[in-house]
């Protein structure tokens, strides 16, 4: 006899091996949007803010778009599907740098914070890849295709230095708007990437039987684990 339950198995995990590339690629693409901000930002805050104490505002806007993003991320997905969520996450990142190269051939500081801001959101999007990853896979191979897509972060962490160092000076003396210009192209091309992600929106089913959030939020363990990220990622 055959095993329908096994059958079904392989062809979700072919379909969940397709999703991996994709989100993996895109997961090295969308990691230069953080690593052009975070190399830039302060550098270019500092140089157009109207005080030097507002210099390191662009990178406070991305960690606070990163934070709002978190939840819309996830409305979206349960009612559009994630591959809606992904797209527009990516185009988020494509207004970030068009955005971000007007504001430095501008000298707009608070454009520029807008575009940073956009970029968190960006970002935000980009962390539920791995959940995609998981979505319809086996068992088995539901921990291969998390480690997968975060293997791509470690490219990001080569991609996006070396596209600022390439770019840095190319429109002398607007310092890093090219920069900006070419990782909205990335994200363009990360956009391409994640439309043919097969991910859609969960089931019905599967959307009933959590704890309300603030139910969530109010355990001693979520309260530590959100004071250790707080303390912890400027560090």
């Amino acid at each position: 006899m055959i095993d329908v339950t096994a059958t079904d198995e392989m062809a979700d995990d072919a379909r969940v091996r397709s999703n991996v590339v994709r989100l993996a690629a895109a997961q090295a693409l969308t990691g230069a949007n953080s690593a052009v901000i975070f190399a830039t930002g302060s550098i270019v805050g500092a140089t157009l803010a109207p005080s030097i104490s507002l210099a390191t505002v662009p990178l406070s806007m991305y960690v606070l778009g990163l934070a709002s993003g978190t939840l819309p991320t996830g409305a979206i997905s349960r009612a559009y599907g994630r591959r809606t969520a992904f797209i527009i996450g990516t185009g988020c990142g494509v207004l970030t740098g068009l955005l971000g190269s007007f504001a430095i051939l501008h000298a707009s500081f608070w454009l520029f914070c807008g575009a940073t801001f956009l970029g968190g959101l960006y970002g935000a999007v980009s962390q539920s890849y791995r959940f995609a990853a998981a979505d319809g896979a086996s068992v088995a191979y539901r921990p291969k295709a998390v480690s997968w897509v975060m293997a791509g972060g470690v490219f990001a962490g080569v991609l996006g230095p070396q596209l600022v160092q390439w770019t840095m000076d190319v429109w002398s003396p607007y310092l890093f708007a090219f920069s900006f210009v070419v990782q909205a192209a990335v994200a363009l091309v990360a956009m391409v990437v994640v439309s043919g992600v097969d991910a859609p929106k969960p089931a019905a089913s599967d959307l009933h039987g959590g704890r309300p959030l603030f139910e969530i939020a109010r355990q001693p363990r979520f309260i530590a684990a959100a004071l250790c990220g707080v303390i912890a990622y400027p560090m």
